[in-house]
């Protein structure tokens, strides 16, 4: 898999930020996390789940850096221009990576795939401790909490066909641009045409209860 320069930041809505609970070292953790979460599943083969937990740690990457970019580092610039200038570029290349393995098919390179993810892991693992070297009172400072948290799912495992997929297309038409989460007793391998021909994009894993969780939000 051949790494790609390039990519950027998400801006930070500063309007739309929920409640400030969480660490600049708890952010840490928690991409760390997830980052665990996405190499587990790509050693295993379980895409439907890679797919899922890399969504979650693009998501949380993108608005922990624009945290940093629009917040961090202007305040800790004075005082540490240089140091400051060299995160902001690992910010690029911590993006480009996330680039890479947006664009790459891992079920067809999973070696390459879980190549590239050692690369962010270390990448990642430097950039996080020489963020708490600009400033260790950052490391218990409040920061807004990276994710808003997933939908909350929509149980149709007890309906009878075609009352799950009636359902499913009732609420993407209600909402198209709110993502959907639903729990279904297997993978509705049948609908999965239907919702690229209407524009939407789709990921699912197996539950380990049971069924099948799958999320459908509007492709880019």
């Amino acid at each position: 898999m051949t790494h790609i320069k390039g990519g950027g930041r998400a801006p930070c809505d500063r309007g739309a930020m929920v409640p400030i609970k969480a660490s600049l070292d708890a952010q840490h953790r928690q991409i760390d996390g997830l980052l665990t979460e996405v190499v587990r599943a790509a050693r295993a083969g379980n895409w439907p789940a890679y797919h899922m937990r890399f969504a979650a740690l693009r998501e949380g990457l993108a608005a922990h850096m624009a945290f940093e970019e629009e917040a961090l580092f202007p305040v800790l610039e004075t005082s540490a221009g240089a140091a400051v200038r060299e995160r902001r570029a690992e910010h690029a290349e911590i993006a480009s990576y996330v680039e890479t393995l947006s664009a790459a098919s891992p079920r067809y390179d999973p070696e390459g795939c879980i190549a590239v993810l050692g690369q962010l892991e270390a990448l990642l693992d430097g950039h996080h401790r020489a963020e708490m070297a600009l400033d260790p009172q950052y490391a218990n400072r409040p920061v807004p909490e990276l994710l808003h948290g997933q939908p909350a799912a929509m149980d149709l495992r007890g309906l009878q066909a075609p009352e799950p997929i009636v359902r499913i297309f009732a609420a993407l038409e209600r909402s198209p641009e709110e993502p959907l989460r639903v729990i279904l007793p297997h993978e509705p391998v049948p609908i999965y045409a239907l919702l690229r021909e209407r524009g939407f994009r789709y990921s699912g894993a197996s539950r380990p209860e049971g069924g099948y969780e799958l999320l459908i939000d509007r492709g880019a």
